[in-house]
């Protein structure tokens, strides 16, 4: 018999995935999953918190109120990213039960993803200095779709904790 080279590939994934899996019981899984999550949706509202605080100190009549903001937005932007390495590195130490290993697989690559969008745009990010670069760099990171894709995978996973009768919070937004 032979095996196509996508079937070997699926065949390595599928052993891969399997043992990175534990035996832990998916109420334990679920657990870890929301206190990580939880940490992400902290860190964030901080951010955002703070990002709405520093606005509020712009003094907008000013010649440097622009870049005042730009500067804003950036360290807004690296906390993000900062979250962002922390979700991964805690999404990558939990070992999910086999039955959930390949969503919990594709959330990690998903959440890899943003997390590499990120670091593929520091040197655009510091090299914003004005509001039209500030617009367009946004829109062409929403733009890859990463963070969506993260959150659709995040809301596979919070599918089976709810089917599971499993109540955990993972916060996908």
């Amino acid at each position: 018999m032979r095996l196509s080279a996508r079937s070997i590939g699926t065949l390595a994934f599928v052993l891969l995935v399997s043992a990175c899996a534990s035996d832990g019981s998916p109420e334990e899984y679920f657990a870890e999953l929301e206190m990580v999550t939880a940490t992400l949706d902290v860190e964030l509202d901080d951010l955002e918190a703070g990002f709405n605080a520093g606005i509020l100190e712009i003094n907008f009549e000013t010649a440097d109120a622009e870049g005042a903001l730009i500067t804003l937005f950036q360290a807004s932007l690296d906390g993000t990213a900062d979250s962002f390495a922390r979700l991964v590195a805690g999404l990558g130490n939990i070992d999910p039960p086999s039955s959930i290993a390949a969503p919990h697989e594709d959330a990690l690559q998903a959440g890899e993803r943003v997390l590499a969008e990120y670091r593929e745009r520091e040197d655009q990010l510091a090299s914003l200095d004005t509001l039209a670069d500030l617009d367009a760099y946004a829109a062409a990171f929403s733009a890859t779709g990463s963070r969506q894709r993260f959150t659709e995978a995040c809301q596979e996973l919070q599918t089976i904790a709810d089917l599971e009768g499993i109540d955990a919070a993972l916060g996908c937004s």
